[in-house]
């Protein structure tokens, strides 16, 4: 009866401890889509898209970026609204987007090299 008891004591302290342990960050099974539609100024020339594009892939580089699409639209329903070009990246995690991808310099000169050639620019994000 003593052995019994003592297994039991062990057990529930075993237990006890376990459960005493922090709880693990949730980790998202989906991938979090960051897209930028961007409607360019008709000024913009064929070598500042160059410029424009190499920098929109540049953005390969950075820490977190796990997929990157940088394309012209091609929809043939009308419904572009003057947005003519696409850059979508996908991150596992939001600090990612946001602690890494956002701040980080390679982000930034691209920021500076395409806005002032942009009408207007539309951000959206999503988990897919």
């Amino acid at each position: 009866m003593k052995k019994i008891f003592l297994i039991l004591v062990l057990s529930f302290a075993a237990y006890s401890c376990n459960s005493t342990s922090k709880p693990e960050t949730p980790v998202h099974t989906k991938k979090l889509q960051h897209i930028v539609l961007i409607k360019y100024n008709d000024s913009v020339s064929a070598n500042t898209h160059e410029e424009i594009t190499a920098g929109a892939l540049s953005l390969k580089e950075i820490e977190g970026v796990h997929n990157l699409n940088y394309s012209t639209n091609v929809s043939p329903e009308g419904f572009s609204k003057g947005y003519t070009h696409s850059l979508t990246l996908y991150f596992e995690k939001e600090t990612d987007r946001d602690e890494i991808y956002l701040p980080h310099p390679i982000h930034q000169a691209f920021v500076k090299l395409f806005v002032p050639f942009t009408e207007d620019i539309l951000v959206f994000d999503y988990w897919e």
